[in-house]
């Protein structure tokens, strides 16, 4: 399949979130940054310019200035965690030592396994040494007077924060409405029925769907803001550790992001997913969990394999996909259930060859942050591996203009079809039903 694959997925697969080595100068500060380019690489043309920009203001000591840049893309609905470092960085030599604090967790939060973790938690242990998010870990300060060596921090789960227990493999039923996968889910021991979201990064919920649960919500100082995909409008959110059930699996201190008003589904996301490869049994309505690295999880792999990328950043699946003749990557979203295909911008739409028509109709689509107008037209043809369909529902949003992800591959394109998704190996198993 390497062979065969396209420049854009091809481009993506080397995005792997490089992380810098540490260099033991001192008080073990790591100078380098070799991943930054990378990560300006793999951005949309505007996202790449602008951060670009904040890096070199960043790089000319103009900390309060390059704060503003880097915060406006730490504050998109699906941040980079190391935008969100740089942003902590800037504001951190500006003085503005609270909010760095903040960024810092956030960090963590996005990314709680990988190297870029570390480093922000090594800053909180002496920042902000009495937060549940410090830790052991070393500094890491970029510079751009010293190169570095990129490497990606491979996926573990170890400690107390968001370690999961439970037999090797384990199935649950669900419910679905609209090509919406409903899963109950316990909250410390209290039930939210949650939607499953493979593109979202984290266990999501509102406040006001806390409490309708019984459920006491976060308060004090919120962690940052958040958005969603649906418009522009942000919101504070805060981050809350909390126990997750689900079906016979308990993933402890989970990190749950709250925010004041979820005007959409809870979600049920990467938080808790990434422990598991796991099966999609449209027929049955079931989902089959098995624990990454398991002898179950080797024994699973049935059909026809699909292989995909990986982000940790984020926990992004991306799959290469064939619209109307021409392979392009898409972000696997079983929680988008609007489209089959939904573009972040009309922008997007066009670059991917599908540019609305000009008697699209217009729409509105709902999500976390609210409600957002979106161009609902169809494409010819949408093919990935086995799955081949004509005539697919799509849609351009019009009102956000943040197209730095991917676009999203919607539950419904896989209506007939099984799906396993194998974190371990990369691929995606197809078995129609």
């Amino acid at each position: 399949m390497r062979g065969n694959m396209s420049p854009g997925f091809a481009a993506l697969k080397h995005r792997k979130w490089h992380t810098p080595l540490v260099a033991a100068a001192g008080c073990a500060l790591a100078l380098a940054s070799a991943f930054f380019p990378a990560l300006v690489e793999s951005s949309g043309a505007y996202a790449a310019d602008s951060v670009a920009q904040a890096y070199k203001l960043y790089q000319e000591k103009r900390y309060k200035e390059a704060a503003q840049m880097f915060e406006f893309f730490a504050n998109t609905p699906q941040p980079d965690p190391n935008v969100c470092y740089y942003a902590a960085l800037s504001n951190q030599f500006a003085g503005n030592t609270s909010k760095a604090k903040t960024l810092y967790k956030q960090v963590v939060y996005l990314s709680p396994n990988s190297t870029i973790a570390q480093y922000a938690r090594g800053v909180l242990n002496k920042l902000d040494p009495g937060s549940q998010y410090a830790g052991a870990g070393s500094s890491y300060i970029p510079s751009s007077s010293m190169g570095g060596v990129g490497s990606s921090p491979p996926y573990h789960s170890s400690g107390e924060e968001g370690s999961l227990s439970g037999p090797d493999e384990g199935s649950v039923y669900y419910r679905e409405t609209n090509n919406q996968i409903w899963v109950p889910v316990e909250i410390n021991n209290r039930t939210i029925e949650m939607e499953l979201d493979t593109g979202a990064p984290t266990v999501f919920v509102g406040k006001n769907q806390l409490e309708g649960a019984g459920i006491r919500p976060p308060d004090g100082e919120a962690h940052g803001t958040t958005g969603g995909s649906s418009n522009s409008s942000v919101q504070n959110f805060w981050l809350m550790p909390a126990n997750l059930r689900v079906g016979p699996f308990t993933v402890k201190n989970a990190p749950v992001k709250v925010v004041a008003n979820n005007y959409a589904s809870p979600l049920l996301g990467q938080a808790f997913l990434q422990f598991f490869d796991y099966t999609v049994d449209q027929s049955a309505h079931c989902i089959r969990f098995r624990r990454k690295g398991s002898a179950s999880s080797t024994a699973s792999k049935t059909g026809i394999a699909v292989p995909f990328i990986f982000q940790e950043a984020g926990n992004r699946i991306i799959v290469e996909v064939e619209l109307n003749g021409k392979k392009l990557p898409m972000m696997l979203d079983t929680g988008n259930s609007a489209c089959t295909v939904s573009f972040m911008s009309v922008q997007q739409a066009t670059s991917y060859g599908c540019k609305p028509p000009t008697d699209a109709a217009v729409g509105t689509h709902h999500g976390v942050s609210g409600s957002g107008r979106v161009l609902e037209y169809t494409a010819v043809r949408l093919k990935l591996g086995p799955i081949d369909k004509n005539n697919v529902r799509v849609s351009a949003n019009m009102d956000s203009p943040n197209d730095a992800e991917a676009p999203l591959l919607g539950h419904d394109f896989f209506e007939g079809w099984q799906y396993n998704i194998d974190l371990k190996e990369r691929k995606l198993w197809l078995l129609r039903r």
